[in-house]
């Protein structure tokens, strides 16, 4: 593995981490804030990916493509929460009824199995064609063009969710995830909150989905396949490296440098010749087994020194 070798899977492994970050903030929210999975993150991702390669394919503004994309996922979250809320069903089987409905929309979306748009469509061009008219080359420019749309596209979504959490709403969301019953008697509307919590975290998963398609130029009904896995296996990893006692942003930067750690570590194997591409499901699954067993093992070595000492 040479020097560029290795700084071009760097590039590449930044630009995928800050991409996918939103997914990992969308487990993020259901699974730590509301104490509760969603199972919709598979369904909504590839819904925003299918919206918005559908509207690049008919020539659509790449910034209009996003919006529906982000408005289509916080349909899908809001879906799942009025199912699971107002029609007493399991938000698990919430999540998977919807995300088995959107396999249905995204096919009569895209009105085939797979879509894909010009390249110069997306929204990584105008920054791909800025940094070539200063020299840099091609390839290199496009990967530098992944790494800042996903930066600024991270960057507004943890400054939003930093602000809403500072906000009563934001604050009873937390308190509804923490104590559902506290939270109900003290006349919090918990259904209401879980509908919040569950259509922001599935917007931002569309948003996600729409941007890492644009980065693979296209989308399928199969885009959102072991995305859930992805953004737990990350999500895992940057709590492992969250400092304790961290405030609601740290732990949002820090679950976003967990998603670039988990595809660095991808790419290495793969580059290094060990694994071929073929191998990176399993490798996935490998990846995020051993992150959920990381924090198990330190909890059973913390139980034997306080029984030992």
């Amino acid at each position: 593995m040479t020097a560029d070798t290795f700084l071009t899977s760097m590039y590449g492994s930044l630009g995928q981490g800050l991409l996918y970050a939103p997914v990992v903030i969308g487990v993020f929210m259901s699974l730590r804030i509301m104490k509760k999975p969603d199972l919709t993150v598979e369904g909504t991702f590839a819904f925003g990916a299918v919206i918005a390669m559908t509207m690049l394919h008919n020539g659509a503004h790449f910034m209009a493509a996003l919006v529906v994309a982000l408005i289509g996922g916080g349909i899908a979250g809001l879906a799942t929460a009025l199912i699971h809320t107002k029609l007493k069903i399991d938000g698990i089987i919430s999540g998977l009824l919807v995300t088995m409905a959107l396999f249905s929309v995204n096919l009569f979306v895209m009105g085939r199995s797979n879509i894909t748009a010009p390249i110069d469509t997306f929204i990584f061009a105008p920054v791909r064609d800025s940094l070539e008219q200063t020299g840099v080359q091609r390839f290199n420019a496009l990967l530098i063009s992944y790494i800042i749309i996903g930066a600024i596209a991270l960057a507004l979504v943890i400054t939003f969710l930093y602000f809403l959490y500072k906000t009563m709403l934001g604050l009873s969301i937390r308190a509804t995830g923490d104590n559902e019953r506290m939270a109900c008697s003290i006349g919090i509307s918990t259904d209401a909150r879980k509908i919040t919590s569950l259509v922001i975290s599935n917007s931002i998963t569309g948003l996600a989905g729409a941007l890492v398609a644009q980065q693979q130029s296209g989308a399928n009904v199969e885009s959102g396949s072991g995305v859930l896995i992805i953004g737990l296996a990350s999500l895992v990893i940057g709590e492992i490296i969250t400092p304790k006692n961290a405030s609601i942003l740290t732990r949002l930067l820090f679950l976003s440098l967990g998603s670039f750690i988990y595809f660095t570590c991808i790419s290495l194997v793969i580059i290094s010749g060990l694994l071929g591409p073929e191998w990176t499901r399993l490798l996935t699954a490998v990846l995020a087994l051993v992150a959920l067993c990381v924090p198990k093992l330190k909890e059973i070595r913390f139980k034997r020194r306080e029984a030992l000492g």
